[in-house]
């Protein structure tokens, strides 16, 4: 496979622009709009409530993490099927005891982390428990349930944006208002290479055309990053059910541009539209977005399928197949460091508990 990193691909000449493709223009918005994060944050709390966890796993990024407060390297869990098993527990002991479970998230200066205080009932005992959420493309990338939470959980520490030309704030790898301090348990490299995604474009299949069109398909694969870097295969013509290989351009390794003042053009999703050739104006038979953070951050290339709704034909729905890998060496030793401190510290308070019957902090802990 033939891969390279650039705006646009070399090898795939620019087919359509944003003016001159044609479109349905009775057809709904095929890109549905981000809620926005305090909403979300909103969502969260009521699924919380109603112990939805499987509307809750939805929401997770492949790399959340989860954590018993703020801290930079507070306790918590790594990676969605753990934080997942986890949510099993806490939503066994919080559902149906908050009596503000709908009550939107509070943006903070940094426009990615949501927070509410939220209030627990049963009974006479009340309880208070801290939610913060770090936001990754409409993923939760980190989650905070801090026990006991007072009015100071909602002080706003998160930094605000730089709005100096030539400086920009990272909002990809800022989990935490603060950095990991040494010593590390894991080599931390002197520098990072910068993120990539990795995509090979596999296969379309029931592509449909307009009703009053007869004429065959003649589709390609548009895929494109809010920064503006994209790619283009080429066509496969007379096709309605078309594989992609190395030879129409399949493959592409794209930067990604994940510290930018403007939140728009930042790489937390591609959109990948599904095009056909035809004279003078291309033709947009079915587009998706996908979450760059659906995708394990430095693990192994994942095959996923996804359903396209068709622009011409109603009811009418397509699937497209790809495969996707994206490197973040920075967010991946981040990763591996948290795991490698919350090993260490499960093993001192194994060992404390040994003797005193379990500490304080962990008896005050939402996690336990």
């Amino acid at each position: 496979m033939s891969l390279f990193i650039s705006h646009k691909s070399p090898s795939a000449p620019e087919r359509a622009t944003e003016s001159n493709y044609e479109d349905n223009p009775e057809a709904p918005p095929a890109l549905a709009s981000l809620a926005p994060l305090p909403e979300l944050h909103g969502t969260f709390t009521t699924h919380l409530n109603a112990k939805s966890v499987d509307e809750i796993s939805v929401m997770l990024s492949a790399d959340v993490r989860l954590q018993e407060n703020s801290s930079v390297d507070a306790q918590g869990l790594q990676g969605k099927d753990a934080v997942s098993n986890k949510l099993i527990s806490v939503c066994a002991k919080m559902g149906g005891l908050l009596t503000n479970s709908t009550n939107q998230g509070e943006l903070m200066a940094d426009q990615i982390t949501t927070k509410t205080i939220l209030n627990l009932k049963k009974g006479i005992i009340k309880l208070t428990v801290g939610c913060s959420i770090v936001w990754f493309g409409g993923l939760i990338r980190l989650l905070v349930l801090e026990k006991g939470a007072g009015e100071s959980f909602m002080i706003d520490t998160t930094p605000p944006p730089k709005q100096e030309e030539g400086e920009t704030e990272d909002i990809n790898i800022n989990i935490s208002s603060l950095s990991l301090s040494e010593p590390f348990l894991i080599p931390r490299p002197p520098s990072f290479p910068p993120p990539t995604i990795t995509l090979k474009l596999l296969s379309c299949s029931n592509l449909v055309n307009a009703p009053h069109n007869l004429r065959p398909l003649n589709p390609y694969l548009k895929v494109k990053l809010p920064s503006g870097s994209r790619h283009v295969t080429k066509v496969v013509k007379l096709n309605k059910n078309p594989a992609f290989t190395e030879a129409d351009a399949n493959g592409c390794i794209l930067g990604l541009c994940l510290n930018h003042d403007d939140k728009k053009k930042v790489d937390s999703y591609f959109d990948l539209q599904i095009m056909d050739w035809k004279p003078v104006k291309h033709r947009l038979l079915g587009e998706i977005r996908v979450n760059i953070g659906s995708f394990k951050v430095g693990g192994d290339e994942e095959e996923v399928e996804y359903e396209v709704k068709m622009r011409w034909r109603k009811d009418a729905t397509g699937k497209i197949k790809l495969k996707a890998k994206v490197e973040d060496m920075e967010m991946w030793w981040r990763g591996e460091e948290l795991k490698a401190r919350d090993e260490r510290k499960r093993r001192e308070s194994e060992e404390e508990g040994g003797e005193e019957g379990g500490s304080e902090a962990e008896s005050n802990c939402i996690l336990s």
